[in-house]
């Protein structure tokens, strides 16, 4: 009698990840005390895609720290950036350094609709504040400010008094847009644009050229990274910096043990070695 034995197929994954307060350090920006989950996810060629408020420029010089070039999602999921040597974009015609895939407002029509917000809100967007402002705000170098003042989407904003956001948000839709909160700063961003659609986007991408479904991962610490992790098959959040949790509800999702990258690395290191 012939026994027949079949190997179990490996299980494709892709990672989504926010970046401050999840992957980076609050404080610092560091990414160090992930390096071994990171050095694991590129010994099995799993996929990190950034999903970010971060903007282009400031993904594109990350990547090059980490020392990756992948598909990545920026400005709170209103843009997806696919790299022109990714398997994803081998049916592309014209081979750009980067194809662009989004269907989010331009920041001009933002910035229009958010000028116009501001004769009746306190709120100070990117776009009126000065580079030294912006680095005061964030933490961040001259050039990494710059950086992130390169809007292509979205504007993030501070709010003198947050009990106008329900007010702000209702002629925010009224108009077509809507604001996320993140770690540091409100955004204005397009209506029914978030991470997670960017997140099954790209993951629907990935599913079309493996013919194979793929387990989604996704982790994040604010309340703009709560759609993704929900709706991820493995969603975690991770510890905001003094310890606390986000207040995501009842979801069925992991918690992290630490903040931050060392959060990020214990939980990626169980999901992948549990």
């Amino acid at each position: 009698m012939i026994m027949l034995y079949h190997t179990p197929m490996k299980k494709k994954y892709l990672v989504f990840t926010d970046l401050d307060g999840t992957l980076l350090n609050h404080s610092d920006y560091s990414f160090a005390p992930a390096k071994e989950a990171l050095s694991l996810l590129k010994s099995r060629s799993i996929p990190l895609v950034i999903a970010t408020s971060k903007t282009f420029s400031e993904v594109v010089d990350l990547q090059k720290e980490l020392e990756i070039r992948q598909p990545f999602i920026v400005e709170n999921g209103a843009g997806i950036f696919v790299p022109s040597e990714c398997v994803l974009a081998k049916e592309q015609p014209f081979k750009e350094d980067w194809i662009k895939i989004s269907k989010a407002h331009s920041y001009i029509e933002l910035r229009l609709f958010f000028v116009n917000m501001k004769r009746r809100y306190g709120i100070k967007g990117f776009g009126d504040m000065s580079v030294e402002e912006v680095m005061e705000h964030t933490g961040l170098s001259h050039d990494e400010s710059i950086n992130a003042m390169k809007r292509d989407f979205t504007e993030p904003f501070l709010m003198d008094d947050e009990r106008e956001l329900e007010a702000l948000k209702k002629e925010a839709n009224e108009e077509g847009f809507d604001i996320v909160k993140g770690g540091r700063f409100f955004h204005l961003v397009s209506l029914l644009q978030d991470k997670a659609n960017a997140m099954f986007t790209l993951a629907h991408m990935y599913e079309e050229y493996h013919n194979e479904k793929c387990v989604k991962i996704a982790l994040g610490d604010s309340a703009n990274d709560f759609t993704m992790i929900k709706r991820a098959d493995i969603g975690v959040l991770v510890p905001l910096h003094d310890g606390s949790f986000s207040a995501i509800g009842n979801a069925d999702i992991q918690r992290a043990k630490y903040p931050g990258p060392k959060g990020w690395n214990s939980s990626i290191m169980e999901i992948l070695n549990g």
